[in-house]
């Protein structure tokens, strides 16, 4: 008999709906390519804390570029918002005017040493 109830409890206990059945946020579904990533603003990566984590296009123009050890770092900028990226630099950084040339990257938006900071990591188009 307890077995039995027991085998019931369980059953039951399975037979419940999924906190995320028929919910309205959508699961997050990791973009393996530049085209398979939602398009973003500069401004929304600096603003929005639920872009953690996530990966997307993000458009701007290059600010500035590292050198020497920092070679792998740079400002994407769009109008008055900049985030730091890490990763591949563009050769628009390297032209004259710099910040003359549009360019979309694919990254991945990452907290910085402070919790409010963002960062991009550059992934391969």
């Amino acid at each position: 008999m307890l077995l039995s109830t027991l085998s019931l409890l369980v059953w039951a206990s399975g037979c419940g709906k999924s906190p995320n059945v028929g919910s309205a946020v959508p699961a997050y579904v990791v973009p393996l390519s530049a085209a398979q990533a939602p398009m973003v603003t500069v401004r929304q990566i600096v603003e929005r804390d639920s872009l953690v984590g996530r990966r997307v296009r993000v458009g701007g123009v290059c600010a500035i570029a590292g050198t020497g050890p920092s070679a792998g770092v740079w400002l994407l900028q769009a109008g008055p918002w900049g985030v730091e990226v890490r990763g591949l630099v563009p050769p628009s950084c390297f032209k004259e005017p710099v910040g003359s040339e549009a360019l979309t990257i694919f990254a991945q938006i990452v907290e910085g040493t402070d919790s409010t900071e963002r960062l991009l990591l550059r992934l391969p188009d």
